[in-house]
């Protein structure tokens, strides 16, 4: 989790690590292409740049892990 490790903010590095714990590089790859998920800004009280950030720090990292 070497780029998540860089994030600045703690709620957005949580859920960063959160995402690549829990979800597949392909199911982060949709949300990226998708809106921010509303429940999951309420749950983790973060805003959606924070939610897009952590969404795409965790799938690139998933994509550094694939070919490390």
């Amino acid at each position: 989790m070497q780029m998540i490790d860089q994030l600045r903010d703690g709620k957005t590095k949580a859920f960063a690590k959160h995402c690549f714990e829990s979800s597949t590089p392909e199911e982060l790859d949709a949300a990226v292409e998708g809106s921010p998920d509303q429940a999951q800004m309420e749950h983790w009280g973060i805003t959606e740049g924070q939610w897009e950030e952590a969404v795409s720090t965790a799938l690139a990292d998933h994509k550094a892990k694939s070919t490390g």
